[in-house]
């Protein structure tokens, strides 16, 4: 009786044992399979397993000298460390060996004073020796951002600030962006309520490139959209009072009204008669009949010929 169980349980744990190899095996083939596909994809499955480019392709590591915004260089090297696949140690090894000229010199003295420094604390030195002079406050020096001359430049100046501003949502960039255009350009764009960035900085220059076509010649200050007015002719003479009624030519005179010289300009930007309310036209001196005098121009009385 003793060895027909021990005979049982040795058959029972054989069967266990080749259930556990046949499930092993097939587990090893679905992830050789996995492994072999060449669409890098699980079957039935439309996601990619690794996000990151070929491992074939060839990427220049970036050289650094010192001379611009230091931003995109370790943006370019970031990519680099990621396709490559690069540990976390030899990251300031690989970006100091690929500086140049004053960036060199700089890194030399780093190492004497900190040693070899981590990425992170790399990037920030790198930023404050190379990087441009900001405030305190990056957020508020993008926020103080003006168009200054064409859409272009101010587009270039806001897109350097951008990325030192921290997270900002679509919204709020738009917001900042479309301020600082200053009206009436700004109010353009408000309008029209772009959603993203990039659809407002198109706008912006379509606007700018439609006033260029649209805008009238200039007149003078002080003219705006208005024709200029026609050329001033003489203010009709007085009539001559007759022999017999000496007083009749005092007595008949409008009272007179003097023009101070913003008055004068008021009037010619609004193409009214110096001597009434009505428009001047060609012809106008002979139905007008007041006489104002202008300041700071004598006006003769004519007086009966002799």
């Amino acid at each position: 009786m003793g060895e027909a169980a021990d005979i049982r349980s040795l058959t029972e744990a054989l069967k266990s044992l080749q259930a556990t190899v046949e499930a092993n095996a097939r587990a090893i083939a679905s992830l050789t399979a996995d492994r072999t596909s060449p669409s890098g994809t699980k079957p039935g499955s439309g996601e990619h397993h690794n996000d990151r480019p070929p491992k074939f392709q060839k990427m220049d590591f970036p050289k650094y000298d010192g001379t611009k915004d230091p931003l995109t260089f370790i943006n370019r090297c970031e990519s680099y460390f990621h396709q490559q696949r690069i540990m976390e140690e030899e990251k300031v090894w690989m970006a100091s060996y690929n500086l140049d000229d004053e960036a060199q010199l700089w890194y030399m003295q780093v190492q004497t004073d900190e040693g070899t420094p981590s990425w992170r604390r790399f990037t920030e030195l790198l930023n404050l020796r190379f990087g441009p002079p900001l405030r305190s406050a990056p957020l508020f020096e993008l926020a103080d951002c003006r168009r200054t001359g064409t859409v272009a430049e101010y587009q270039a100046r806001f897109q350097a600030l951008l990325p030192r501003a921290g997270h900002l949502d679509e919204a709020q960039r738009v917001q900042l962006f479309t301020g600082g255009l200053l009206p009436p350009l700004s109010l353009d764009v408000q309008i029209h309520n772009p959603q993203s960035l990039a659809a407002a900085m198109s706008l912006a220059r379509q606007l700018e490139l439609r006033e260029q076509y649209t805008a009238p010649p200039a007149k003078g200050p002080g003219r705006g959209l208005l024709p200029a007015p026609p050329p001033r002719l003489a203010p009709p003479a007085p009539p001559i009072a007759k022999a017999d009624a000496p007083g009749a030519a005092i007595a008949d005179r409008p009272a007179v009204k003097r023009l101070s010289l913003p008055e004068q300009e008021e009037r010619r930007r609004l193409g009214l008669c110096f001597n009434c309310n009505e428009r001047y036209t060609r012809g106008h001196n002979r139905v007008c009949k007041r006489i104002f005098f202008i300041s700071g121009v004598d006006i003769d009385t004519p007086t009966r010929p002799c």
